[in-house]
Order: C-alpha cells, then structure tokens, then sequence
C-alpha cells in the first residue's frame, strides 16, 4: 500500500482533519498524523498488552511531536524519524512486535550505547542525574548529524564515517575520544546484531574509526616540578579559603598530586583505605611507619578487569591532610568528599548535604584560578598531577613495572609516553656502572 504521509509533499496535499492519517508500521503498531489549522502533529497507536481479552479497544494513543511540516520553532520529526520513535514508544510499553520492526540504524546503536554507558555510570557513582562523557560527546557531535544516524548500519561504510571524521571542527585528541566512543558503540552493535550484519562489517568500522592523535604528544610539557607542584597546592588552598570549600578543594588536589591517582580513582577513595602500617626496615632493623592510602583500580577498559586497589604510600604531612576531612563515619564512605548545592529557584542555591566529588567537570573553574594563582602556563591540566608523579619515580629509578603497576595502567603505557624519562635514567644507571678497561 503506497504511504500518504511519509514526505512533506503528500502531507500538504492532505486535508485538515480531526481524525488522523493511519500507516501501520508492524503487527499492533501504527504511526499517526494528524493535520488541522494550527498544527501538524505526530500520533501512534499500538495494541495495549495488558488490555482485557474481548475489550472493545484493546489500543492506547498518544501525540508525540511535531511533524517537520508544522514549520515552527519547535523541534519537528520526519516521517523516517516519526516512525522510529513510534515503535520506541511501542516497545517501552512491551508491544512484542515493536522491537523486531523497528530499522537497525546508526542512531538505535548509538541510543543503546548511551544507555549502557549512562547506567553504568550511575551505578558507579550512586547518582541517577549522570549523563556519561559518552553521552555529551555522542548527542552534540552524532546524533546531531542526521543523514548519518538515519543510516542503515549495514549501508554504513568505511568511506561515509571516514568523510563524517574528515568533516568535525575538532582538535585531533578531541576528535580521537569522539571516534573511540563512536567506534564502542557501533562495535556492541555488531555484538548484539551479528547475524543482520556482513561478516566484515565490524572489521571496516574499527578500521575506519582508529584515530591516531597527530598532535605532539604533550605529555612532557604537562610534568611539573616538585617545587611547582608545591607552588600548585599552596594556590589550592588559598582558592580553597577563598571560595569556602571548607578545605574540601584542597585535600582533593593534595590527593591527586600525592598518589598520581586519576580524578574518578580519587574520588573513590574509601577512608577504611587510609591507615597506618608498621614494618621493619630490613637495612637498619628499625620499626618504621607507613601511611597508605588504598587507591581504587580504574574503570578504565572492558570488562574482566580485577578491580583490585593499588596500595599508595604517601608522606605523614600528606596523610594528615587527607584525612582531616569532616566526614568521619567509622563504617567507610567516601574519603574526599564536598558539599553539594541544592537548588531553590533559578537564582538562589542553598547548602546541601555532603557528597562524594563524582566528575572532574565540578574543579574546572576552581583548577583554572589555581593555575593562574601559582603562575603556572594556561594550558596546565589536572592531569599533570600524574604526569608528573610518574616522572618522579621513574627518574627515581623504580622499574617500568613497578611504575606502572603503582599508577594503575601498563608498562607499554608507560614506555609509550614517557620513554623520553626513562632513557635519561637509563642514561644514568648506565653511566654509573662503566668502568675504564684501558690500561
């Protein structure tokens, strides 16, 4: 049966009526549009799975949106578009033949991503308001694009992603966590729809979205000396005092720089983790204290990874700073953790209760005013908290291993970036250890 609604064309040709223009769209599941004189709207109708058996309408109806003839401001559907909300709809309220009617594009692949990466996250962090990175990145920079996510994803090429990649006002890096979240997504969709997909189709997209960064590695630039990490830490405290985070700024920022640990390990950190050890120097046979703090393994990576904490052996000065907070209930929690702002109305914001830090977006406007205070150069991030804590141990001479395994990532990790360091301590231990052999 030829659709009368499925362009703009043949909906202006339509009529103004109060009853709605049917198509169905799968057993039970039907898309609406109704015309009248003020508006041009979006309806489906699908067979009601908890209805009665004999009821005489076995149907729910809903409006949904606007139809891209409406020409308002308001944000319209195509008729490509209407549909795949429609059978959305139809499969939320459990409507057994939706959910096989409805297109395999690359827009349900990304929407399924975004919701495994958002439910992850918040389970992660106890909170139901997160959106996932992946989320932010996706929704401005994909689903925006709509020739592409209305694309089939078996009609999905390696030449069409690579001229989507060709065509992002994007900074290399930026670019390259675009593509690897993209890369996930369509990936799991591969996963999860083998069987209605080419067998090499998985292989072309990995291909196509593997971004190498062009841009000098920047890691060196980011290392900062001892005396500049101090001169960091003595501007987080004035802007701590400044801003009345209540020291909560400042024993996050001492965190990061004592044990290298990375912005959501950090914040992860249970104060069970946090204690005192006594061992016995084997040198000098004396008892000796340790200060620990147990860092959280990284969720960095696909699953199977042993969630195993990192053990952190920070300075007494340190550790008494860390563990200085308020939060001092005997049964764990959060160590570092911040008030949180409740909103009253748009304009006034009052003080909540307390929380644990939960993204690395929250110090963006305080870190900015800790760089220009400790005159450090604009571009310094966060991040060089662990750059530099790497860089330390390894110009100390710890192994690769060693050093890696204390910051939580790989030795190949650790080569790869910072192998400039470890040459210039190979340098050294080799130098140290040649003799003359001429007479």
């Amino acid at each position: 049966m030829v659709s009368k609604i499925d362009t703009v064309a043949k909906r202006t040709k339509l009529p103004a009526a109060k009853k709605p223009v049917w198509e169905r769209l799968a057993p039970g599941v039907f898309l609406g549009y109704r015309k009248s004189p003020e508006a041009r709207k979006w309806l489906v109708r699908y067979h009601d799975p908890d209805a009665p058996k004999g009821a005489s309408n076995p149907y729910k109806m809903q409006v949904f949106a606007n139809a891209d003839d409406a020409h308002i401001d308001e944000e319209a559907l195509s008729f490509k578009r209407a549909s795949v909300e429609a059978l959305k709809l139809a499969e939320a309220a459990s409507v057994p033949s939706a959910k096989g009617a409805r297109p395999l594009t690359v827009r349900r692949a990304v929407e399924e991503y975004i919701a495994v990466r958002n439910s992850r996250d918040r389970k992660n962090k106890g909170r139901v308001d997160i959106r996932s990175d992946a989320d932010t990145r996706l929704s401005r920079n994909v689903l925006s694009e709509v020739d592409l996510c209305d694309t089939k994803l078996r009609d999905t090429t390696r030449e069409r992603l690579l001229e989507w990649l060709d065509d992002l006002p994007l900074s290399a890096a930026t670019r390259k966590r675009l593509a690897g979240d993209f890369k996930a997504a369509l990936r799991l969709a591969g996963d999860n729809y083998a069987k209605s997909l080419p067998a090499t189709w998985k292989a072309e997209i990995s291909s196509a979205l593997t971004v190498k960064n062009d841009e000098p590695n920047s890691r060196d630039i980011q290392v900062l000396a001892d005396d500049k990490i101090k001169a960091a830490l003595r501007a987080a405290k004035e802007v701590d005092e400044a801003g009345n985070w209540d020291g909560d700024l400042y024993r996050l920022m001492v965190a990061l720089a004592s044990t290298g640990a990375r912005f959501s390990q950090a914040a992860r950190i249970n104060r069970k983790g946090a204690f005192r050890q006594q061992r016995m120097d084997r040198q000098t046979g004396r008892e000796m204290t340790d200060y620990v703090i147990m860092v959280p393994a990284s969720r960095k990576g696909r699953g199977g990874k042993t969630e195993l904490a990192t053990k952190r052996i920070v300075a007494a000065a340190d550790f008494d700073i860390l563990t200085s907070g308020r939060d001092t209930d005997p049964d764990g929690g959060p160590l570092l953790q911040r008030w949180k702002n409740e909103e009253i109305s748009p304009t006034v914001w009052k003080r909540g209760n307390r929380a644990a830090w939960y993204h690395a977006s929250e110090i963006t406007r305080p870190w900015g005013q800790i760089v220009k205070r400790a005159g450090l150069p604009n571009h310094t991030v966060p991040y060089a908290f662990r750059h530099s804590s790497i860089v330390r141990q390894l110009q100390s001479g710890l192994s690769v291993t060693l050093v890696a395994a204390l910051h939580d990532t790989s030795p190949a990790m650790i080569q790869k970036h910072y192998a400039r360091f470890i040459a210039d301590v190979s340098d050294g231990i080799v130098a140290a250890t040649t003799v003359s052999v001429a007479e």
